[in-house]
């Protein structure tokens, strides 16, 4: 499931590069509670920005659990996350190239969707476990 979750943030990176020569050469990154744009970066970046992010998200939930240093995740989860992401992605790159809607009636809906699946995980995730 990791790997899903690799693959889906290399293809919203692939994505934003395809998308590049029609992007503004500076792109919002970070939308203020109002939806309006306010931080921006060069376009490469900005591309590539959420796709970074989240594998190095992922890296750490894996490396986490695996080291014993932290809690361990499902590996659904993974998915799950680069799923949201590569969301987020597709809204800022649309965002970018014109599309015009609200950043926070598109987002807070997907944001309480993810935190019902981790909460609904991580109950799950301690039932199978034996009690000591």
């Amino acid at each position: 499931m990791t790997l899903v979750g690799v693959a889906m943030l290399a293809l919203s990176a692939v994505a934003g590069v395809a998308l590049l020569p029609v992007l503004p050469s500076s792109v919002a990154v970070h939308f203020g509670t109002g939806g309006d744009p306010d931080s921006f970066v060069a376009a490469p970046l900005g591309v590539l920005l959420i796709p970074v992010v989240g594998v190095g998200a992922l890296a750490v939930t894996r490396l986490a659990g695996a080291t014993g240093r932290g809690t361990s995740v499902p590996p659904v989860f993974d998915t799950i996350l680069a799923t949201f992401l590569a969301y987020v992605q597709a809204l800022v790159l649309a965002h970018n190239l014109g599309a015009r809607f609200d950043m926070f009636v598109a987002v807070v809906p997907v944001v309480v969707t993810f935190g019902v699946v981790a909460v609904v995980l991580d109950r799950v995730g301690r039932e199978d476990k034996p009690y000591n």
